[in-house]
């Protein structure tokens, strides 16, 4: 699933939202039990020209 979806529907438990200069946002979400972590960069967030311009996601190892 795409980070993006996860913070759409609210499937998170946390999240940290870094807004850039340029106006765009880095934003972490987490889930607790699922061992993964959401990163990506937003650019026009909740707008009709909202575009992700990167995401990674990493695995913890715990679940």
């Amino acid at each position: 699933m795409k980070g993006i979806h996860k913070l759409k529907k609210g499937w998170f438990n946390d999240m940290s939202q870094e807004w850039q200069p340029d106006g765009t946002v880095i934003i972490t979400l987490s889930q607790r039990g699922e061992g993964k972590v959401y990163q990506f960069c937003v650019e026009n967030l909740y707008q009709k020209k909202e575009k992700v311009l990167w995401e990674k996601v990493t695995n913890t190892g715990g679940k």
